[in-house]
């Protein structure tokens, strides 16, 4: 027996043919596009196309039944224990949160631990039709400042300003050596997934990072970083190439003076822009910087 449904708001905007692999996730790509092509699923009782774009109110008929569990956690994320997360602006459009060093920022394993399962798990969230999801990721040793999309159109909207390179990004650490007081270091990325490593290499991808030394002391400096673009390890492996890998990054330093590579995502500032709500539009967010790198900062302008 099928389902039927109306489209939602949080729905809407998606491929039809990626709706159904997120609703129905145990049904195969296979039996998905067969179902499509032969007119089985309707959209207000008409065939469509893998690549349409649902819009909220439309009727959509499917050969599937509705046996995904409403309950899309895990059994050990017991509400009542869950430790809450550290809010810095929240509401029903966007989350902001200052994520812990050592957490994924997604989990790696079905079900294992991650930012985004402990909110949905402080969420208590049931739906299964849309789930909020993080529009940026983080190391799980970086820490700092992470946006959730609380409803399909945010995410939507921010997935793109992300892609646009609209909302600037400030990260804060801690590097060594005596690095000069701003610069711009431009070297495109490739990444070998097999050892999870970054490297420069000329037929990668672009990546550009600016940044400015807040303070030092000749032995270390203390630095603002403006990820321009966002490819995977690209603050660490950029400052390393340049003589000034940042403390406690074993991967592409010696991994001397700190137990994590002391990089926290510090900022977000959003564009002045009418496609995100008048509460949000040129607005900058801030986390606090965690206790590990706090020692070597005083109020911004110098280590202690």
């Amino acid at each position: 027996m099928g389902k039927e449904f109306y489209i939602t708001a949080d729905q809407a905007g998606r491929r039809i043919d990626r709706f159904l692999r997120t609703m129905w996730p145990q049904v195969p790509l296979g039996a998905i596009m067969k179902a499509i092509r032969k007119g089985e699923v309707r959209l207000d009782a008409r065939k469509a196309a893998p690549d349409t774009r649902l819009q909220e109110g439309q009727f959509l008929q499917v050969p599937w039944s509705d046996d995904v569990p409403d309950r899309v956690l895990p059994e050990r994320y017991e509400f009542s224990s869950c430790a809450p997360l550290d809010t810095i602006y929240k509401d029903d459009y966007i989350w902001i949160v200052n994520k812990p060093a050592g957490l994924l920022t997604q989990p790696d394993v079905k079900g294992g631990d991650s930012l985004i399962m402990r909110a949905l798990a402080e969420l208590r969230w049931g739906r299964s039709d849309f789930r909020p999801a993080t529009v940026q990721r983080l190391d799980r040793n970086t820490s700092g400042v992470v946006i959730i999309a609380m409803s399909g159109e945010s995410q939507r909207c921010l997935s793109q300003l992300i892609r646009e390179r609209r909302i600037k990004k400030i990260y804060r650490t801690v590097v060594a050596g005596d690095i000069p007081d701003s610069g711009e270091i431009d070297f495109p990325l490739i990444k070998d997934t097999g050892s999870n490593t970054v490297k420069i290499d000329k037929s990668g991808q672009s990546a550009l990072t600016r940044y400015k030394k807040l303070g030092g002391d000749g032995r270390i400096s203390i630095v603002d970083v403006e990820l321009v673009t966002g490819r995977s390890h690209q603050a660490r492996v950029h400052l390393a190439s340049v003589g000034h890998p940042i403390l406690g990054d074993c991967k592409y330093g010696d991994g001397k003076g700190a137990k994590r590579p002391l990089l926290h995502a510090y900022s977000l500032t959003f564009p002045d822009d009418a496609v995100l709500p008048e509460n949000l539009r040129g607005k900058t967010f801030t986390a606090p910087l965690p206790d590990d790198m706090k020692v070597y900062f005083r109020q911004s302008t110098g280590p202690k």
